[in-house]
């Protein structure tokens, strides 16, 4: 088996990370590496990453989330000391494809470098709001971008148990 499907099957979303605790910033770099070589319609690339590389901004933009969508306070992105945020010209035609698609590729990087990653979408839906917006801006998302998703990247206090695989879900046609 190859490894990419190891770390394909073995990648988990993490729910529990150590408090505070950084990851190198070579692996950082690493994982936004691996999000520009996500393919794109057209090849157009218009997204943005944006890396918080700060446990205690991470946790401001959680709480601001949190106002803008009623989510209670205790919302924290799970304590990930690192965000990393796929922001896209707002209104383009393949923003959420090109974005997903370079959201995996930082899931599956963050994987193979023994980091856990958590795909979160709650700052799509609020990265309007004013509070979100001012942090946004001075994290570096360009203001004609919208967000796409972000990634909770630190280091796992708590493993996720594998789902099992929902079965009846591929066909082959000959």
């Amino acid at each position: 088996m190859s490894n990419l499907i190891n770390i394909i099957k073995n990648r988990r979303s993490t729910r529990a990370f150590i408090e505070g605790k950084l990851p190198p910033r070579e692996q950082i770099e690493q994982i936004v590496e691996a999000a520009l070589w996500a393919p794109s319609g057209m090849g157009k690339q218009l997204w943005h990453f944006s890396v918080i590389y700060n446990a205690e901004k991470s946790l401001q933009l959680a709480k601001a989330v949190a106002k803008a969508s009623n989510r209670g306070a205790e919302y924290n992105f799970y304590k990930a000391p690192v965000q990393i945020i796929v922001s896209y010209k707002r209104d383009e035609q393949h923003a959420f494809l090109d974005g997903s698609a370079a959201m995996q590729n930082i899931l599956l990087m963050a994987q193979d470098l023994g980091l856990g990653s958590c795909w979160i979408n709650q700052i799509r839906d609020c990265c309007d709001d004013t509070e979100v917006r001012q942090l946004l801006t001075s994290y570096g998302v360009p203001k004609d971008h919208v967000v796409i998703c972000s990634a909770a990247i630190g280091y796992i206090e708590k493993e996720t148990n594998p789902k099992p695989r929902m079965e009846n879900t591929v066909s082959f046609n000959d």
